[in-house]
């Protein structure tokens, strides 16, 4: 028979009180313990939080919070914050300090050209996340009726403009328009017919201690039909949101190109690189492609003859030349699919500067019925004034005498007052004169009109100046105007 082990018979008031079961009951004392403990934790916590001293010393911290948000962010998009000014170009300077050649490529890395990408790729994302920079407070130049110029049927507050080289491909007309009311023309481009790639890089140098530029992109450009499709969807945005159709926004008398009240839009335009020169019905077939498709979106068209970094170009500026092409500019400009149709002007070379070369272009102009003249381009002079002060360095020398291109800067005002001055002479007054080079002042601004030119534009004084530049040149003019200095 099996062995049937026998368990011992264990009594109930034993089992109940075995260790196992002795643990559980600890267990739940100790839950027990923490909830009554917790509940009189939060019950401490929400007293204190309702003690009137906490709730001031709570309200002082979130509102402190809050107002610094507040405080950082109407500073940080307020153009005339001097972060923008003394930090922001001195740091995107550092930050690209390179070739714009890749290191693996033997280069230096990220310089002037990617700095001038970046900067206008975070001027363009912040307006269209709605913290866009905008000059705040009053803007007393915009009273000035001295300021006031009336160009080709419209009142502009300023003379002030943007020219062509800082918004090349149509990109960032609104963001530029919104940092400034002083600015009342932005100019736009140069766009070729044909994409094409410019010059190879590295193109764009700096020359920091005489806020100096030479450039060299030749007419890099993301073609005609790219642009204008950028510049047609700024038009089907204004019309959807003012309730009009893209057709009546083209066909209204009293909206302006560039969308934006008292403020025009001008687009510059040029011939492909692979265009030769001495094809005159080529070259003329290049610019009419960019006025079809270019033109209905431009208060001013810009055609571009006097660039130093394509080859042949500034040949245009012989007079036969440059009156063929402007006639047919001109007779294009008149077809153009847009009630209000565009003024054509021309950009001149301050090179070009001889007694004949100025007459010669202001002939070709009156025969032409062009609207207006840019005085001046780059130059590929290197005045040695450049180089005065003690604290030019030798990277900026070197660029001086090695790098070839188109010099921009303060030091061409100068040649610019002296040529703005003959064309006046030599056109009159059925013919407007624009300032473009060397422009860094108010001063330079009201100079530049007692010479004779209507509007006065600036790019590389933006540059080595932030995105205030142009309120402050607006309040300085308002300031010697009204007799100060």
């Amino acid at each position: 028979m099996p062995l049937i082990r026998s368990c011992p018979s264990t009594p109930l008031i034993t089992r109940i009180s075995s260790p196992s079961f002795q643990t559980t009951s600890i267990h739940t004392t100790t839950l027990r313990h923490q909830s009554h403990t917790s509940r009189r934790s939060i019950s401490t916590t929400a007293y204190n939080l309702n003690r009137t001293g906490n709730k001031i010393r709570n309200g002082i911290i979130g509102g402190t919070i809050v107002g610094t948000i507040g405080f950082s962010y109407l500073y940080f998009t307020d153009t005339r914050s001097v972060v923008h000014r003394y930090q922001v170009v001195p740091f995107l300077r550092w930050i690209y300090s390179g070739d714009d050649i890749p290191a693996e490529a033997g280069g230096k890395g990220a310089g002037a050209e990617k700095a001038h990408e970046v900067g206008l790729k975070a001027l363009r994302a912040l307006y269209d996340l709605g913290f866009g920079l905008r000059e705040r407070g009053a803007h007393e130049y915009l009273e000035s009726e001295e300021l006031g110029v009336e160009l080709f049927g419209h009142n502009l507050k300023t003379p002030l403009a943007i020219s062509a080289g800082l918004d090349k491909h149509a990109e960032c007309i609104d963001p530029l328009f919104n940092i400034s009311p002083a600015i009342s023309l932005i100019e736009i481009g140069c766009i070729t017919p044909l994409p094409q790639e410019g010059n190879p890089k590295p193109r764009m140098f700096r020359l920091p201690t005489s806020n100096s530029i030479i450039n060299r992109y030749g007419f890099n450009s993301v073609g005609a039909d790219t642009a204008a499709v950028r510049l047609r969807e700024r038009v089907r945005r204004y019309a959807l949101k003012h309730g009009l159709t893209e057709r009546e926004v083209l066909d209204s008398t009293e909206i302006p190109a560039s969308l934006w009240e008292n403020r025009l839009l001008a687009v510059q335009i040029g011939k492909n690189k692979s265009t030769p020169e001495t094809n005159m019905e080529a070259v003329k077939k290049d610019y009419i492609t960019c006025v079809e498709k270019l033109g209905r979106y431009a208060d001013i068209l810009v055609v571009n003859v006097s660039s130093p970094n394509t080859p042949g170009l500034r040949s245009l500026q012989k007079r036969e030349s440059l009156q063929e092409l402007l006639a047919a500019v001109v007779l294009a400009a008149g077809k153009t699919d847009r009630k209000v149709k565009p003024k054509v002007v021309v950009k001149v070379s301050p090179d070009s500067d001889g007694t004949e070369d100025v007459k010669d272009i202001s002939a070709a102009v009156k025969f032409a019925g062009v609207a207006g003249v840019i005085v001046a381009n780059t130059t590929v002079k290197r005045p040695l004034n450049v180089l005065a002060s003690p604290q030019v360095s030798e990277e900026e020398k070197r660029v001086f005498h090695k790098e070839i291109g188109g010099l921009s800067g303060p030091v061409l005002l100068p040649k610019t007052l002296e040529l703005v001055e003959r064309y006046s002479k030599e056109l009159g007054n059925d013919t407007v004169v624009f300032a473009s080079g060397g422009i860094i002042s108010g001063k330079d601004v009201l100079e530049a009109r007692k010479r004779g030119a209507k509007i006065v534009m600036g790019y590389t004084g933006m540059v080595y100046d932030g995105v205030g530049f142009f309120g402050r040149i607006a309040e300085e003019m308002k300031r010697i105007l009204d007799g100060g200095k």
